[in-house]
């Protein structure tokens, strides 16, 4: 795909929770009072938040629980993610930046450590659904970030290269997949507190610092796509 200038144009792909939309209490409280709601210890939103990188849905709630967890523990889980939902917002002026991305001719998607209901459910409320040409989500992936391996699958499916694509994240954990993957990584730094381990050389500090700093140039030559590392023998979790 070319932009408007008539080169390539240089793929994004987004985290969604924490980065698109404003969810670090609402979701973290719903995995909360599941875990209370199913027999679970009692624990915090940020003790939520850090086991986050364990995986998607059903290893978060197996590390709580401390066991397996079933289909009838998942629906308890969106039944309170559904309320949850209600006050998930997108951050101010990400709409805006999707819209200019768009525009220049920038292909989109997203890689989320959420499932896919969740993820689908989550751009939905928030108004955002319809506008990524690729979704690629925790449970539909074997290794969880910061392997690269997610990343890899979006840029796959969205015909680009990975070494030419860029990550926009939240947390280490993005950065790292962008950097073990060969991508550029973007701290998108507008919906953490002032002070946060991630680090990156290109930080945005707004929505709107995205475009500018998709559009600098990388210096780096047109390689041949990298090999796809998926583990296909995996099946993905309910």
């Amino acid at each position: 795909m070319t932009g408007a200038s008539g080169t390539r144009a240089t793929a994004v792909v987004f985290d969604l929770d924490g980065t698109l939309v404003d969810t670090m209490r609402s979701v973290p409280t719903a995995y909360a009072d599941t875990i209370r709601a199913l027999g679970g210890p009692t624990v915090t939103p940020e003790d939520v938040v850090a086991a986050w990188h364990l995986g998607s849905t059903p290893v978060v709630l197996a590390h709580f629980l401390g066991r397996p967890t079933s289909a009838e523990d998942l629906e308890s889980f969106y039944r309170h993610l559904e309320v949850a939902a209600t006050a998930v917002r997108p951050f101010p002026g990400v709409a805006d930046m999707i819209g200019a991305l768009s525009r220049a001719g920038h292909p989109l998607g997203v890689f989320t450590s959420a499932t896919r209901r969740a993820t689908t459910l989550m751009l939905a409320v928030a108004g955002l659904a319809g506008l990524f040409t690729v979704l690629v989500c925790g449970d539909e992936i074997g290794r969880p970030k910061p392997a690269p391996e997610g990343l890899e699958l979006a840029c796959h499916l969205l015909g680009v290269t990975v070494t030419d694509a860029i990550y926009v994240g939240d947390a280490d954990v993005d950065l790292q997949c962008a950097r073990r993957a060969g991508a550029r990584g973007i701290h998108a730094s507008w919906g953490v507190p002032a002070i946060s381990r991630a680090r990156s050389p290109l930080v945005a500090r707004h929505p709107h610092d995205v475009i500018g700093l998709v559009q600098q140039p990388t210096g780096r030559p047109v390689t041949a796509p990298t090999p796809l590392r998926l583990d296909l023998g995996r099946p993905p979790a309910e």
